[in-house]
């Protein structure tokens, strides 16, 4: 897959940014193919890659059974990269053949530690996506009821 600002402007993790700030993110950004069966994620290790779904479908499953699939270009696998421990907090393998946007830990928080403004763009929607996945493993928050 060829990354360029309109590729990238197409995923929701992304949308609203400036043409500036996505020339920030791109270097960062890198396309992989992967493949049927192949282990993205193991719940509890510490975080090392972000995952945003271009194709493919991916299940998302916890160790005390709970499971769910990704399907959507944009989907993202591995939010924990951006959240304090660092760890993941879910496993995810790969059902069929597909592609993705990997994004380096380290790499991902320095961008969003030397841009206060992006990195809390970015954050802002990390959080929502963490907060649709928790309704949606969990069900509804205290305050939506």
């Amino acid at each position: 897959m060829h990354l360029d600002l309109q590729n990238i402007q197409e995923i929701s993790l992304f949308k609203g940014l400036s043409p500036g700030e996505l020339d920030k993110i791109l270097p960062i950004i890198h396309p992989v193919k992967i493949h049927e069966g192949e282990r993205l994620i193991r719940e509890g290790d510490t975080s090392q890659m972000c995952y945003i779904i271009i194709s493919g479908t991916y299940m998302i499953h916890y160790k005390d059974g709970r499971a769910f699939t990704l399907n959507k270009k944009g989907d993202m696998i591995g939010w924990s990269t951006i959240a304090s421990p660092f760890t993941y907090h879910e496993s995810a393998v790969a059902l069929t053949d597909g592609e993705a946007l990997t994004i380096p830990v380290e790499e991902f928080l320095e961008l969003m530690q030397g841009d206060s403004d992006l990195g809390s763009k970015i954050t802002k929607k990390v959080t929502e996506i963490i907060r649709q996945r928790i309704v949606f493993i969990k069900g509804p928050l205290e305050d939506e009821e």
